[in-house]
């Protein structure tokens, strides 16, 4: 018989399934680590709501805007010239009637000299003729033309010293030069429209003194303002500065107009007090102050009051689990809704979670 008649028919061995019953394992893993994890507390954030103490005035309306000076001028010079001294830098405290800028004026000056000579002459030759005509030998008509001549003489002198004092650039108020627009040796002209981007202007300065805040208040709130009413200004610049970072105001005007694009209306606050580090164009946030509190009274933000079947509520957590607090909302203000019926020292709970469900424990977050 043949060797392949002899051979027995080989037998195919079947392997046992370990991948599958690793995948299996994992999944039953998985699976109970989220059964777990729903059984377990939910993590959660918590804060402390505001509380504004008894004689603490309420906020009413918030508003933003930039501090800007009150009293502010663009100097241009009164005639056609070229700059020939420019005595101060941006920076420069000035007082009125200083003398910040000079044009080139020789021509001018050589003719002022010119009309004092004739003058002095004129003055010389009209008092020899007075003492002649005491001694009768000169004529009333001769001193009177001499007399006229002298008028007219200090009449013109009087005009190119005005000419020479228009060559000199002087400070309106005293204040502080915020920019520098030209140069020596740079021609100037006459400004024909006034702000900082006036063509061939000489400097621009404003007066710190004057600086207060400008702020555009949506015209729903502006029933609730009124002048004189204190605020608190907060300027970007002094932020994280302690006590220096909010500075007492007052609203000093409401402007007779409104912008249809945006509708709000220009609101300027005065400051009560000042920070030496104020300079125009700072960003400020500025929040007017209604009267006095007459109780404690707690705020929550609009974000932590919940509705159900029309009542409102607030999560806090007691004892690791979640409880609803049923408030009532007493009052709005820029910082929140005014509540009753909320302990000052709860604990609240910042965002929610929709599937939060009361008596849900819960894990306040470190930090």
């Amino acid at each position: 018989m043949s060797e392949s008649r002899t051979r027995k028919p080989s037998v195919i061995k079947k392997r046992f399934p370990w991948g599958w019953v690793v995948l299996g394992l994992l999944g039953l893993g998985a699976l109970g680590a989220m059964m777990a994890a729903k059984g377990g507390p939910v993590s959660v954030s918590v804060s402390a709501p505001t509380v504004f103490k008894a004689g603490e005035r309420n906020p009413m309306v918030t508003a933003s805007g930039y501090l800007v000076a009150r009293t502010r001028a663009t100097l241009s010079s009164k005639v056609l010239g070229r700059v020939s001294w420019l005595g101060v830098q941006e920076g420069s405290r000035v007082v009125k009637g200083q003398i910040l800028a000079r044009l080139e004026s020789p021509d001018l000056a050589a003719a002022r000299d010119q009309v004092q000579a004739q003058l002095d002459q004129a003055k010389v030759d009209l008092d020899r003729a007075e003492k002649l005509r005491v001694l009768g030998i000169q004529d009333a008509a001769t001193v009177d033309r001499l007399r006229s001549q002298k008028l007219t003489l200090e009449a013109q002198l009087a005009y190119q010293n005005a000419l020479l004092d228009s060559m000199e650039l002087r400070a309106p108020f005293s204040g502080v030069v915020t920019q520098k627009l030209s140069e020596v040796g740079e021609t100037v002209a006459p400004g024909s429209a006034g702000g900082a981007n006036a063509i061939n202007a000489v400097l621009v300065m404003a007066d710190f003194d004057t600086l207060e805040v400008e702020v555009e208040v949506n015209e729903a709130s502006i029933a609730k303002l009124q002048r004189g009413m204190p605020a608190e200004i907060r300027v970007d610049a002094l932020d994280g500065q302690g006590l220096r970072s909010v500075l007492k105001g007052r609203l000093r005007e409401i402007y007779p107009s409104s912008n249809r694009q945006k509708a709000v209306v220009i609101v300027r606050v005065a400051f009560v007090e000042k920070d030496p580090l104020l300079v125009p164009d700072m960003g400020a946030k500025v929040t007017f102050l209604g009267d006095p509190y007459l109780q404690d009274v707690v705020v929550l933000g609009r974000e932590q009051v919940k509705k159900q079947d029309g009542k409102a509520f607030a999560w806090v957590v007691e004892n690791g689990l979640a409880v609803q607090k049923f408030v009532s909302i007493q009052a709005e203000n820029p910082v929140g809704l005014e509540v009753k019926d909320l302990p000052r020292d709860a604990m609240l709970i910042v965002a929610p979670p929709e599937s939060l469900k009361p008596g849900a424990k819960v894990r306040v977050k470190n930090g």
